[in-house]
């Protein structure tokens, strides 16, 4: 989508509790690509960094418990979320947000819904799997789809006997492709970025909690070694320069790390890591290579 921005074949882009600027790999293209569009809605609990740059419009919404309706968690379990605040001034729930844009768009018709449950039974009608998970099914305890009718307690354990496809699945071995992006003399060292259990992506709601008490601020961890050779001391300020970019933060000396390797999150704003990583991205997936950027450290 956002290569189709950048091209000027995608105009609009409406972001819902998604910071794209931020969390996206290869921030200068995501750049390019918001800048060339001739609306970007962003729908999120807060300003997020998109909005604040890029933003045409924002819409505020209401938080998890604020708001009535369903969660699936990575075990396929749904359960229920029910309303305990009132939200703040001007935030609603997401779809209460959807079917008033659909209203005013003139297709308020398609999009009648007076409460999330009544979506949610529109979503059992269409998706086989989850058509016996209904709200007083779930009122106590969630279950696991597939659940095909009232009396199906659910499916504790996917594929226990079979696949979809049959009794057995034939698995595609897939070449190994090295990286283009090598370490030089200019950039020594390999940065491997990532997330932190106690922040996530960009850190738009877990950096307004207490959590900013285990893990304030973004580091780049570096073996002792390398530290040692470059003379730099725990909690200096450094300068990570790529090829496609830079950014500022601190160093924690780790004795985890190899030497010749570095890793950081990229949850603040502040530093805003993602300037500097790669535009290569996998050829089947099109997943961005955030794991691998060859950089250099420079003192300031």
């Amino acid at each position: 989508m956002l290569d189709a921005a950048e091209q000027g074949e995608l105009k609009a882009l409406w972001a819902i509790g998604y910071d794209i600027l931020l969390t996206n790999a290869n921030a200068p293209a995501t750049r390019r690509a918001l800048a060339a569009m001739e609306l970007v809605i962003v729908q999120d609990l807060y300003l997020n960094e998109t909005a604040k740059e890029y933003g045409t419009v924002f819409l505020p919404v209401a938080a998890n418990f604020e708001k009535d309706g369903t969660f699936m968690n990575g075990e396929r379990r749904v359960q229920r979320v029910r309303k305990v605040i009132e939200p703040p001034a001007n935030a609603m729930p997401d779809w209460e947000i959807i079917c008033r844009m659909a209203q005013a768009m003139g297709k308020g018709d398609l999009f009648a819904f007076k409460s999330a449950e009544e979506i949610w039974n529109e979503v059992r009608q269409v998706w086989h799997a989850g058509s016996g998970i209904s709200y007083p099914r779930i009122e106590k305890a969630g279950i696991q789809w597939p659940c095909v009718s009232d009396n199906d307690p659910g499916t504790t354990i996917l594929h226990g006997t079979s696949f979809p496809i049959g009794k057995q699945a034939a698995l595609r071995r897939i070449p190994y492709a090295a990286t283009p992006e090598l370490t030089s003399g200019e950039f020594p060292f390999l940065l491997t970025t990532g997330r932190t259990l106690y922040q996530f992506n960009a850190g738009t709601m877990t950096q307004r909690t207490r959590n900013l008490e285990l893990h304030p601020a973004d580091f780049l961890d570096v073996a002792p070694q390398d530290a040692e050779r470059l003379g730099l001391n725990d909690g200096e300020k450094v300068r990570l320069r790529s090829a496609y970019g830079k950014a500022q933060l601190p160093i924690r000396i780790n004795p985890a790390i190899k030497p010749g390797e570095l890793f950081a999150t990229f949850h603040t704003a502040e530093v805003f890591l993602n300037n500097l990583t790669t535009p290569y991205r996998d050829k089947h997936t099109m997943t961005p290579e955030f794991k691998v950027t060859a950089v250099s450290i420079e003192r300031l």
